[in-house]
């Protein structure tokens, strides 16, 4: 989520009570995350458009750190009660000096993708909303609950220096690489990106914008924008050109003004972002060259992103993915306010229900999968309300099944959150790496792993 994902995304200032959010725009945050997801909502801001929404991304499973190399040893098993990955953990004869592969081929190989949110994201510091410090064990912890990726957000804003050189503190880029070492240590491949660095409304952090002080978009301040975003690109693309297949970029994450339909000229600013992004990553050589590279559409919103997303001229073929988020219903999904969903529930959403889902995913393989190029959910998921278990259980399986079953591969939004209500993402325990929601997760392995139909998926329980 962006801008107080989920816990950031919705004010994280807010949030003080266990600052876990997603990520997105000002408003409801969710898990600091970012997750402008379809629905408005995510991240910070307010309250969800009504049929926007995100996507997730199916796949298969990974051996290794990549695409046929590596694995998590013997104990990479899917396995929801968490822990230790068993005698694994390593990742094996691929890992980062494993074989480049095409991004189809990547997505394809992968099953079930993880964020950790409200960590390096957190821009008050690792700790600052409220998760402790990440470690080895965590992230084997989570290959051994069954997920093959994980996405790191990271937010730079607040540890780089003055323009024009925005100079990266060399403490937190070694951080950085240190957390994406633990994953690929654990067979996990890896995407990092630029998080809250364009949360609306997270002031002091914020500085990815579409638009100046004014309101306005203008050439001054997209310049100022572009070059910051360089500088930025240019020292995480050039400190990692050397990582291999394990690890991949994201240009961006929730950009946005508000969830309002968009201006026009706000899809042609994030384009350009894009493309920069991409031919500064490619011009710093080494594995870059090679490198398969994460670009989202406007918010990561469904809707937006078939209406105005253009595909980055890219040098290296076959090697970007597209990304978007999904949190519809947003008053169910990341703000509690709603406790049921499906069209068989009391007191449902009038919206986002069974086949709202399934007729935004199918936009997406029309649009874009359908031609060729491969998707992944970057964030979806729903929080915790008690007494209503079964019901999470239902929509995180129907969801995940949508996604898997149109090719998308999904990552589910974790921010570390183990209340009830608002910003309760957490499935997996920060502190012991245990399964925080044991039926969620096999819910999730379930629909990722499984051949059986959607209208198999069982109907809640009240």
């Amino acid at each position: 989520m962006n801008n107080f994902s989920s816990f950031g995304k919705f004010s994280v200032l807010n949030c003080l009570a266990f600052m876990l959010a997603c990520s997105q725009a000002p408003g409801p945050a969710a898990g600091s995350g970012g997750a402008t997801a379809t629905g408005g909502a995510l991240g910070g801001g307010g309250a969800p458009v009504a049929g926007t929404g995100g996507v997730s991304a199916s796949g298969g499973a990974v051996t290794g750190g990549v695409p046929g190399a590596g694995g998590i040893g013997s104990g990479g098993a899917p396995s929801p009660s968490g822990g230790a990955p068993g005698t694994g953990g390593s990742v094996g004869s691929g890992g980062s000096n494993g074989a480049f592969t095409s991004a189809a081929d990547l997505v394809a190989s992968l099953t079930l993708g993880w964020n950790l949110g409200n960590s390096l994201d957190a821009p008050d510091g690792e700790t600052g909303w409220g998760n402790p410090t990440v470690t080895p064990a965590l992230l084997s912890a989570v290959a051994a609950a069954g997920f093959d990726a994980v996405r790191i957000p990271v937010t730079w804003s607040m540890h780089t220096g003055a323009s024009p050189g925005y100079v990266i503190d060399s403490a937190f880029m070694t951080r950085v690489e240190e957390v994406v070492g633990y994953a690929n240590a654990a067979g996990l491949v890896a995407i990092i990106n630029v998080h809250h660095d364009g949360a609306e409304g997270l002031e002091g952090v914020e500085w990815l914008k579409l638009e100046d002080a004014s309101g306005n978009v203008t050439e001054e301040n997209n310049t100022a924008v572009r070059e910051r975003f360089l500088a930025v690109w240019t020292q995480i693309a050039t400190h990692f050109k050397d990582h291999g297949p394990d690890l991949l970029f994201e240009s961006m994450n929730e950009i946005h003004v508000g969830y309002d339909a968009p201006d026009p000229a706000y899809y042609d600013v994030i384009t350009d972002l894009n493309q920069e992004f991409v031919d500064l990553v490619r011009s710093t050589g080494g594995n870059n060259l090679e490198r398969c590279l994460v670009v989202p559409g406007y918010n990561t919103n469904i809707d937006y992103t078939v209406a105005g997303f253009e595909v980055p001229t890219d040098p290296t073929a076959d090697r970007l993915i597209l990304s978007v988020h999904f949190y519809d219903p947003w008053s169910y999904a990341g703000e509690g306010s709603t406790h049921t969903w499906g069209v068989a529930s009391p007191n449902t959403d009038s919206w986002g229900q069974e086949d709202f889902v399934v007729t935004q995913y199918d936009k997406l393989v029309a649009s874009f999968i359908s031609q060729g190029l491969p998707m992944i959910v970057g964030e979806y998921g729903a929080v915790q309300q008690d007494g209503y278990e079964d019901y999470r259980r239902y929509y995180m399986e129907y969801v995940t099944k949508v996604m898997v079953d149109r090719g998308l591969l999904p990552f589910y939004w974790d921010n570390g959150g183990a209340n009830s209500g608002a910003d309760g993402f957490g499935l997996i325990s920060r502190t012991d790496g245990s399964s925080m929601r044991p039926d969620i997760l096999e819910a999730m392995m379930r629909a990722a792993t499984s051949d059986y139909e959607l209208g198999d998926v069982a109907l809640p329980t009240p």
